[in-house]
């Protein structure tokens, strides 16, 4: 009993220090990305997203929550463009501005 014990131990501390070296070689930052690819010219993709007014046509949470109050503040597009949210409780509340 007693060397089944130990044979247990000795085991469980090979793993543990197996992960704790596993950890340890792993970088320090973590990088997660997407990309796509948008068959259309750079001035017309920019000239979209710049437009706040136009973000619920791509916007996920515009989908979660279709009743979700939107609101706009300053210039249509560009620098000063405000949008502000709130929804339900997957959408949440927030505030975004261009600047």
């Amino acid at each position: 009993m007693k060397k089944a014990f130990g044979i247990g131990l000795a085991l469980l501390a090979a793993v543990v220090i197996g992960f704790c070296v596993v950890a340890s070689l792993q970088p320090s930052e973590l990088h997660v990305g997407r990309s796509t690819l948008i068959a259309a010219p750079p001035a017309v993709v920019f000239a979209h997203v710049n437009d706040l007014h136009k973000w619920q046509d791509f916007s996920p949470w515009a989908k979660r929550d279709p009743a979700a109050k939107n609101t706009f503040e300053g210039p249509t597009a560009g620098t000063g463009a405000v949008f502000s949210w709130a929804g339900n409780a997957e959408v949440g509340e927030g505030r975004s501005a261009c600047s």
